[in-house]
């Protein structure tokens, strides 16, 4: 089964009672429109990306947890191994995903993404409410994790001069050139010497993603084709897994993240960097 899924798969699907729904929506994008703020999908659970599943002991923001911490906090939230997650945000697409790739890398296999998110939901009519649910909190067990799925900062620098991957940086064109300043306080301006540019919101349409075809066809453009290696990066991978997972609907399917991103990459000057 492919990763997106419509609202009406949700509460038509015969296990619909067991699926766990997350509200995996940041709080500085949360949609203050009078029509959608302080609604959440009925039964939805609240994913913490800002604190709770980004590893305390970085001083990057939304880093990938540690093994260690990993089962507590699944558990936590009433996912098991077998679980079926459904992720959602509140902007139709932006920091679903981030989740949705967390999760897959935490060995939850069952794992989809509401494709427009709270607006398509809000579209089709569906139940909504104005708190969250409470979690059944589960025993912890253990989950496979996947830690290949990421990408340090050192890997990228060797990638530099002896390349394995094509890296893809999702951060709008005007900061990839270093034309326009990063919102974080302390980066240099640019990119990765090596990296293309394909701006996360290039793969969407208007809060969906736009069909496998066209966004094969922005892959093949880059000179990308469904073989080749790709590792994704951005401000601080939030943005990087928009990118990634349409990738994954194009067909690609050697696909990592390089956690530390731009936040990492920037504030190191010893580290190079290529501007325009």
């Amino acid at each position: 089964m492919e990763a997106l899924v419509s609202p009406h798969w949700v509460v038509n699907n015969p296990d619909s009672d067991s699926i766990i729904i997350l509200d995996a929506t940041l709080n500085k994008t949360a949609n203050k429109t009078s029509e959608i703020k302080g609604l959440v999908i009925q039964g939805a659970i609240y994913f913490d990306l800002d604190s709770t599943f980004s590893e305390p002991e970085s001083d990057l923001p939304h880093t990938f947890p540690s093994a260690l911490s990993i089962p507590s906090l699944l558990s936590g939230i009433g996912i098991r191994p077998d679980s079926t997650v459904v992720v959602y945000d509140q902007q139709g697409i932006y920091s679903a995903p981030r989740v949705w790739w967390m999760l897959k890398a935490m060995g939850i296999e069952k794992t989809y993404i509401l494709d427009g998110g709270l607006p398509a939901w809000l579209d089709a009519g569906l139940g909504i409410s104005e708190s969250y649910a409470r979690p059944k909190v589960n025993r912890v067990c253990d989950f496979d994790i996947k830690p290949e799925q990421i990408v340090d900062k050192s890997t990228v620098l060797k990638n530099i001069t002896t390349p394995h991957f094509m890296l893809i940086d999702a951060r709008p064109s005007e900061r990839f050139s270093g034309r326009q300043a990063e919102p974080r306080a302390g980066l240099r301006c640019g990119h990765i010497p090596g990296s293309i540019n394909i701006p996360f919101s290039e793969v969407l349409n208007n809060g969906h993603y736009k069909s496998p075809e066209s966004l094969a066809e922005i892959f093949n453009r880059n000179g990308l084709n469904d073989n080749d290696e790709l590792v994704f990066s951005c401000g601080s991978g939030v943005t990087a897994c928009i990118v990634l997972l349409a990738a994954y609907l194009a067909g690609f399917k050697k696909l990592r993240i390089y956690d530390g991103s731009w936040a990492e990459w920037g504030a190191d000057e010893s580290l190079p960097l290529d501007l325009e």
